[in-house]
């Protein structure tokens, strides 16, 4: 039953996700074009954003090494060049948030949500290549979070080009005014960053870092009173608001799982366990309805559309979840069953398309979105993909 979810993935990636992606390389400036409309336009003009950049990056490297694609090898590299020549800072470090579609800066302020990503995609595009160039752009990002971003406890979120001050009315994270000086999603991203450079690069340094973040999802961010983890904090963190992302909840049930091993047999990575199945249980039970997951609630109401990366996450948080508690065959069942949603409703049938960005509970498209902007990207869905496929396929 899982290999049959693996090959319709496997099958998924190779004829509709890659092959989107490999069209948007702007081979006349560099990089992947930063937006396609609703109408399927292409936007040749528009920003080009690090995170986006380094996600792109992440998912042909990764495709790469999964499916010996040499088509993905090029685009890896593609977005490479364009992530090393033109989204790092030349004179302060670190990378730049945006660039205009030509490469010239847009937007230099410095976050670590983007650094986080970086890290990721500079790991992967190492492990394909084993370029050392890679690998020290990778370890300097990593190093630049902690010397600027990280405090007492947690990480700031941003910061100015040169480091020196933060920008206050920075709502890049935030919901209006519901806070966003520190994130969960940055925390989790960081972790996630974190334990693929260690894997690629292990050190005691960094395994430290690794059960640092680890520990902080155990006792500051997982909110034991709601069963939830907070999404937004202040500088001491705080909780902030009261937004809650099942969405955040369920990819965080998996990767956090993922850490698990490296931490040893210590009460930490048992209290971890405890948080993930915990997590894969609220969702479940609060969030999952109709063959799949609806996206938020705050002040306690349900916001109901269903967004394209909370499906992907759902999959593979279910996936992890009866991996975890093989008795739990409804775990198993709401995979299938998001995996049969997204298909039916969020894979997008016209030529050459890819996925929507979002739809309502009955899998109709009310607000329309790009399906290519600085937040949607080959990362969640491609993901997926090649998750299900390592796990449940035999490659040889």
């Amino acid at each position: 039953m899982m290999k049959l979810l693996a090959l319709q993935a496997q099958e998924h990636l190779e004829q509709t996700i890659i092959p989107f992606w490999v069209r948007l390389r702007d081979e006349e400036n560099g990089g992947y074009y930063g937006k396609v409309g609703f109408d399927l336009t292409w936007y040749k003009k528009a920003s080009k954003g690090s995170v986006q950049t380094s996600r792109i990056l992440y998912f042909f490297s990764e495709a790469a090494s999964l499916l010996n694609r040499d088509d993905c090898r090029r685009s890896a590299d593609h977005a490479y060049q364009f992530l090393l020549h033109h989204c790092f800072d030349p004179v302060y470090g670190g990378l730049y948030w945006s660039l205009t579609y030509n490469g010239d800066v847009e937007d230099p302020v410095k976050s670590s949500f983007s650094f986080a990503y970086g890290i990721l995609a500079l790991t992967s595009y190492y492990r394909l290549t084993g370029k050392e160039e890679a690998l020290q752009k990778a370890k300097e990002l990593q190093e630049l979070v902690e010397l600027h971003f990280a405090d007492t406890i947690g990480y700031k979120e941003v910061l100015s080009q040169d480091f020196m001050s933060n920008p206050n009315d920075d709502k890049r994270f935030s919901k209006g005014n519901y806070g966003g000086e520190k994130t969960m999603n940055t925390m989790l991203h960081l972790l996630e960053a974190y334990h693929t450079l260690y894997q690629a690069c292990p050190s005691e340094k960094l395994l430290q870092k690794i059960h640092m973040l680890c520990s902080l999802f155990v006792t500051h961010i997982y909110d034991k009173e709601h069963n939830a983890l907070t999404i937004y904090f202040d500088s001491s963190l705080q909780k902030a608001s009261d937004y809650r992302s099942f969405g955040h909840e369920i990819e965080a049930s998996w990767m956090l799982a993922n850490c698990i091993a490296d931490l040893g047999h210590d009460e930490l990575a048992e209290s971890l366990g405890v948080l993930c199945d915990t997590l894969a249980q609220q969702v479940y039970e609060h969030a999952y309805k109709h063959g799949s997951v609806v996206d938020e609630t705050h002040n306690e109401k349900l916001r109901s559309r269903r967004v394209h990366w909370v499906q992907a996450e759902a999959v593979l948080g279910f996936v992890s979840a009866y991996e975890r508690n093989p008795k739990k065959l409804e775990y198993l069942e709401a995979a299938h069953a998001v995996w049969s949603f997204i298909q039916t409703h969020l894979v997008d049938r016209r030529a050459q398309s890819e996925w929507l960005y979002q739809v309502d509970e009955q899998g109709i498209v009310t607000e329309p979105h790009a399906l290519v902007w600085s937040w949607k990207g080959p990362y969640n869905n491609g993901r997926m993909c090649m998750e299900l496929i390592k796990r449940y396929t035999s490659r040889t």
